[in-house]
């Protein structure tokens, strides 16, 4: 079996749970930005991979990685329980955005990205992750998605934000 089908040749696809769908409706963008989201994510953890100041945080962002993967097979088949977030996906990013917080300066200011190609890496992440949870919202008007998983979204750009932030991160050169 060949990578193309043709199939989505007249602007329509099939999701997970076998609806055909245009590409232009607001899951099918979700699902792309979460894609788009997942494939920063996947650069930042492969700039940092040989960093010794990385070495958890490379396994943390992985788990954020495989919750983006449930989370568009959620958009794709909305009705399956399996791809729901629990409060508990919350409460774990939150543990980690606490985690990080503890080093962070305490006066935050705004931030002018490009300290470091890994910082402007990250914060690019942050961004892309800010309009996925726009898109989500959006989507979520119109489909029963999952609530957990909006707050999920909302807590991973606070997430990026406190880890671009961090020094070990910074003083990468």
């Amino acid at each position: 079996m060949g990578i193309y089908s043709g199939a989505g040749d007249t602007g329509k696809t099939i999701t997970l749970s076998g609806q055909t769908v245009s590409k232009n409706s607001c899951l099918i963008h979700l699902l792309g930005t979460v894609d788009e989201l997942n494939s920063h994510l996947g650069l930042i953890k492969a700039m940092l991979a040989d960093t010794d100041a990385w070495q958890s945080g490379f396994r943390f962002v992985e788990s954020i990685q495989k919750n983006l993967m449930k989370l568009m097979s959620h958009v794709s088949d909305e009705k399956e329980s399996k791809y729901f977030f629990s409060q508990n996906d919350v409460t774990n990013l939150e543990k980690e955005i606490d985690t990080l917080t503890e080093r962070f300066p305490k006066s935050v200011k705004f931030v002018i990205p490009g300290t470091n190609i890994i910082e402007a890496q990250i914060q690019i992440a942050r961004t892309v992750a800010r309009r996925t949870e726009r898109l989500f919202t959006s989507a979520a008007e119109q489909h029963p998605l999952c609530p957990n998983a909006g707050a999920y979204l909302n807590r991973l750009s606070d997430y990026l934000f406190v880890l671009s932030q961090q020094e070990s991160l910074i003083n990468i050169k």
